[in-house]
């Protein structure tokens, strides 16, 4: 448990991080806004695609 719970509050905290660098106008472009709303779109595919692809495993 300890392992997956530090691995989830990293990953939370850098999702956390991003968005609330985002959300601030005056710090990012509106070009590096959308670059990273495109990488984060292609990250949620990858992983969604993975898990469908584990689960399929596991059926």
């Amino acid at each position: 448990m300890g392992n997956g719970f530090t691995k989830g509050v990293i990953i939370g905290g850098l999702i956390v991080a991003s968005i609330s660098l985002a959300m601030n106008n005056n710090l990012m472009s509106t070009r590096g806004r959308k670059r990273m709303m495109k990488s984060g779109k292609r990250l949620l595919k990858r992983t969604g695609n993975m898990v469908s692809d584990i689960t399929g495993v596991f059926r």
